[in-house]
């Protein structure tokens, strides 16, 4: 009951959202690996540059007396924004100002090329790849129903039932008798009666059950009368929706 409940309408947007979440697991796993490279570059020349320098005083450099430490201070200034001491005071401005100018251009640099470069490069590719994903399951559905003969048989009967109640009178049918499948095929829609028949819902839902999206269904008539006649039977309704489909 639960699937049943899921395959609704209603959660198709949230089924679109999982799937993008579960494609888009690669992409977020190399962007880790992306961000820990150069970070481990960083973390590795600044343990070398200020690592030893710790016993100097207050000037920041204790936080990269290891490469783990400076690996994770660097984490924290570039990626996760938080770049101060216990007491408050900014790591890199206390470096700069206790070991020279250049750690401040440094670390100016490397913002800029992890904010501007590396952040906005992982997300557009990541954001590319999620929605590329969430569409794919799509697709594969829309593949499988266009695929799929008896659906088409189906909807197309309900198309031709419905077309045969609604008309009655408009085609000036004798009788409330059941047609033969023969005879309701042979019936001929004028431009006027199609566009009646696209005032009832239940009809822009068959023709979109058949892959007519909304914006074409207005211009179909005119599409499937190749010859200009005026009128189109339902068996020329239904075979030119089929090669629409690519059928």
């Amino acid at each position: 009951r639960v699937i049943r409940v899921c395959k609704l309408p209603l959660f198709a947007d949230l089924k679109m959202m999982l799937n993008g979440a579960v494609g888009g697991i690669r992409t977020f796993m190399w962007s880790q690996v992306i961000l820990a490279v150069p970070l481990y570059l960083v973390a590795l020349i600044l343990r070398i540059g200020l690592g030893d320098l710790h016993d100097s005083g207050h000037g920041g450099a204790d936080f990269f007396t290891t490469l783990a430490q400076s690996y994770f201070t660097c984490f924290r200034c570039l990626v996760a924004g938080d770049c101060n001491n216990a007491d408050g005071k900014p790591i890199f401005v206390l470096v700069s100002r206790a070991y020279g100018w250049w750690f401040g251009v440094f670390y100016c640099f490397l913002t800029v090329l992890f904010s501007v470069a590396l952040f906005n490069v992982i997300v557009a590719i990541y954001v590319e790849n999620t929605v590329a994903a969430a569409k794919k399951n799509e697709l594969q559905i829309k593949h499988a129903r266009l695929t799929d003969q008896r659906m088409f048989n189906d909807k197309a009967q309900q198309l031709v039932e419905f077309v045969v109640q609604h008309t009655r009178g408009v085609l000036h049918l004798m009788g409330d008798h059941a047609l033969t499948h023969e005879q309701a095929m042979q019936l001929h829609l004028t431009p006027e009666i199609f566009e009646e028949l696209l005032d009832h819902q239940e009809f822009q839902q068959m023709l979109r059950d058949l892959d007519v999206a909304d914006e074409e269904q207005h211009d179909l008539f005119d599409t499937l009368d190749i010859d200009g006649g005026g009128t189109l039977d339902l068996e020329e309704l239904l075979s030119g929706i089929a090669k629409l489909r690519g059928e």
